[in-house]
């Protein structure tokens, strides 16, 4: 069964960035719907923090992992190691990823599979695919062999160690819609 994506209109999401979602995702992540993250991952492209290339906390899931890290490091001092071995942790889908990433990679997700540059995944800058990456397709034994941007979709191009090559697309037009090129001197422009 094809599962059906909900492509980003970015028009629909503009003024919808809530400033207290750090707060949300802190305290009670799980109160949070895929459509209301949607509103605040993709409306935050329309605040000036966007478009000077700044990304908040709250949406980059590296923030959250070693949020979690930090909980877990304090969370050691009440549990009894022996309980920590013998836990059996060989059927975690995403390694343990806190429930905040989780939202942000179900968000993604909802907008693409990646496998075409039609139903590439909805990303909000070049970093949350490297995240992406890092915890669904999971870069052991992977090397990026080539990345190329076209008409708004990045395809990285990775490769395994039977070199099999494996394309995953992602589409970051909103990022060259505010200006990301101009951010560069020509030498350091990806390309396109």
């Amino acid at each position: 069964m094809d599962k059906t994506f909900n492509k980003v209109r970015f028009s629909d999401y503009k003024g919808k960035y809530d400033e207290n979602i750090k707060e949300r995702m802190e305290l009670s992540p799980e109160s949070i719907d895929i459509e209301t993250m949607r509103a605040n991952l993709y409306g935050y492209t329309f605040t000036k923090g966007y478009t000077d290339g700044v990304i908040p906390d709250e949406l980059l899931m590296d923030y959250w992992e070693e949020h979690q890290t930090i909980k877990e490091c304090e969370d050691l001092a009440v549990l009894d190691f022996q309980d920590i071995f013998e836990e059996d942790h060989a059927d975690d889908v995403y390694f343990d990823v806190s429930p905040q990433e989780r939202l942000i990679l179900e968000t993604i997700d909802s907008t693409g599979d990646g496998k075409t540059p039609e139903t590439a995944l909805c990303v909000i800058d070049v970093h949350q695919e490297y995240e992406y990456i890092a915890r669904v397709i999971r870069l052991f034994g992977l090397n990026l062999i080539r990345q190329s941007v076209s008409n708004g979709i990045d395809c990285l191009e990775l490769k395994d160690h039977n070199g099999h090559v494996e394309k995953v697309y992602f589409d970051i037009k909103r990022r060259f819609e505010v200006g990301y090129l101009a951010k560069f001197s020509t030498s350091d422009a990806p390309e396109t």
